[in-house]
């Protein structure tokens, strides 16, 4: 489980998120003009959903709890299914930066917890 820890940290942080919001952009691009032979959401997928997923199946298998990573992993399945590529990137960018967000939230909370 530390190797999973170690993959999900590093899809977690600014950058790669910057990379797949910039990867989504041009997906949108190319729903207009086609640049690209494969949409560019799949690399957005792959930064920001595999951190969902490898999360959600960990609680699942080693806590037997169903949460939100868990419920958005459904959610990025089924648009691939449909054939929604770039809803499933929309779906798993947003939540990644809700998730940096809510970590960042979290840091200066106890930054501040420490100060008093």
């Amino acid at each position: 489980m530390n190797i999973l820890k170690q993959i999900y940290d590093s899809l977690s942080r600014l950058p790669m998120i910057i990379t797949a919001g910039l990867f989504l952009i041009l997906s949108i691009l190319n729903i207009f003009f086609h640049i690209f032979p494969v949409d560019p959401a799949w690399i957005t997928i792959l930064i920001c959903g595999t951190p969902l997923v490898v999360l959600a199946l960990q609680r699942i298998i080693t806590q037997f709890f169903i949460s939100s990573a868990l419920l958005i992993s459904i959610a990025m399945f089924a648009s691939i299914y449909i054939g929604e590529i770039f809803a499933a990137g929309e779906v798993v960018f947003i939540m990644a930066i809700g998730a940096w967000l809510e970590d960042r939230t979290v840091e200066k909370a106890k930054k501040g917890l420490k100060v008093l």
